[in-house]
């Protein structure tokens, strides 16, 4: 399990260990995610979401309904 607020939102994940990263957010994930530019009317595709922090954090600010994630 892991815990983390990313830029001031408090995210939760299980995860396993065959996942990439699977015991803390990875500094390449943080360093992408404190570039990025969101909008409220975006659509997001996370392909390749492994446990979700991108897709996650992402429908935390947009909306869930904005957001599609998609992995094995």
């Amino acid at each position: 399990m892991i815990t983390e607020t990313v830029f001031g939102i408090t995210l939760y994940f299980e995860t396993e260990s065959t996942l990439f990263s699977p015991l803390e957010i990875d500094k390449g994930t943080l360093a992408m995610l404190s570039t990025v530019e969101i909008s409220k009317t975006d659509k997001v595709l996370d392909l390749g979401c492994g446990y979700g922090v991108v897709g996650i954090y992402i429908a935390k600010l947009i909306g869930e309904q904005n957001v599609v994630m998609s992995d094995i």
